[in-house]
């Protein structure tokens, strides 16, 4: 365990000496937020439900991305070196990806959290009438979209090939799942491939939890995303080879 706590916490130290990733995940999300907000305004009855809606729907797209900051975690070029020396210490290979996919999580995970507590009140967003099941659904699903960056990593050991991947593949379940407009109103067949992705039920969960206060869909949500993690988990110790990593 003491081993685990000194590479988790190099790692994490790692992600937050990086201006780019901490950059993305606050300043960059938040002012994304604003903007489509202050823009859309004008769609929807009143411009604060323009503001409920870019804010909960992308900090789940943000959500999604930390699997993209998983990535760059495990397999960015100056981190190789180093371990490269942990696959080859007494504690094994294990720790090399599972301690990355802990600190992304962990990082994303809390800038993900800040944004809110900072951002809710200026646009004044609300997260339900209880937001402690908001902030506690976001830590499965961040835990899952870091064990998938790193299971990508674990299949093609190629950043930039990952990088395009998990890039190509979450911009288009986020797209069907609605997170940048609604595809409802496109007619009955763009309704029903929505359906398809699941991205539009993590964004009818945290929605439900936001603006109807009801915990519908908590549950189902929370416990997916767990069992999803445990099943990337054990699948990034089958790809994952030492030789290929080298």
């Amino acid at each position: 365990m003491r081993r685990f706590i000194t590479i988790l916490k190099m790692d994490l130290v790692n992600l937050f000496k990086n201006p780019v990733l901490v950059g993305y995940n606050t300043v960059f999300a938040g002012l994304l937020i604003l903007i489509l907000g202050y823009l859309c305004g004008g769609d929807y009855s009143e411009s604060k439900t323009a503001y409920q809606y870019y804010t909960v729907s992308l900090i789940v797209y943000g959500m999604l991305n930390g699997a993209m900051t998983a990535s760059n975690c495990f397999m960015e070029r100056d981190i190789k070196r180093a371990n490269l020396r942990i696959i080859y210490s007494p504690v094994g290979s294990f720790l090399v990806y599972f301690s990355k996919m802990a600190a992304s999580f962990l990082f994303n995970y809390a800038l993900h959290t800040l944004l809110l507590l900072v951002l809710c009140p200026i646009v004044h967003v609300s997260l339900g009438s209880n937001p402690v099941f908001f902030v506690l659904l976001m830590a499965p699903v961040e835990l899952a979209a870091s064990a998938f960056g790193i299971f990508f990593c674990c299949v093609f050991h190629c950043e930039e090939t990952t990088s395009t991947l998990l890039s190509t593949v979450i911009n288009l379940l986020c797209f069907l799942g609605g997170t940048f407009f609604s595809l409802d109103g496109m007619g009955s067949l763009m309704a029903f491939i929505t359906k398809i992705s699941p991205v539009r039920w993590l964004n009818e969960a945290f929605f439900t939890l936001s603006c109807d206060s009801s915990l519908k869909y908590f549950w189902p949500v929370f416990i997916t995303s767990l069992v999803l993690s445990a099943l990337l988990t054990a699948g990034c110790k089958l790809c994952f080879r030492t030789e290929d990593y080298i």
